[in-house]
């Protein structure tokens, strides 16, 4: 699979959709190793959770609710062909928490 550079900035906000155009969530937060001078993402955290998650929040300390997960894309499961409207190459249900 052919690799691009994306700014994150640019998808930080962004609304994604599955391939049937149900809203999946905005992409707020990512796992991202360095490999050489490129830092290369592993996975997308889409939700309330991951923005929660990336300021070390949990719903847990904030209402007393079980612990939620951030909803975690592999990045080869994200369609990035359209920065401004990124698209799960998969349903919703085919991704884990």
């Amino acid at each position: 699979m052919k690799t691009a550079k994306v700014r994150f900035e640019l998808l930080l906000g962004r609304e994604v959709h599955d391939p049937d155009g149900a809203r999946v969530g905005r992409i707020l937060s990512v796992i991202a190793e360095r490999e050489g001078d490129d830092c290369v993402i592993r996975d997308y955290h889409l939700g309330a959770a991951a923005l929660l998650s990336r300021l070390g929040i949990t719903a847990l300390r904030i209402v007393g609710l079980h612990r939620h997960e951030p909803l975690r894309v592999p990045w080869d499961q994200l369609d990035l062909g359209d920065p401004e409207k990124p698209r799960l190459r998969c349903r919703r249900d085919e991704l884990k928490r």
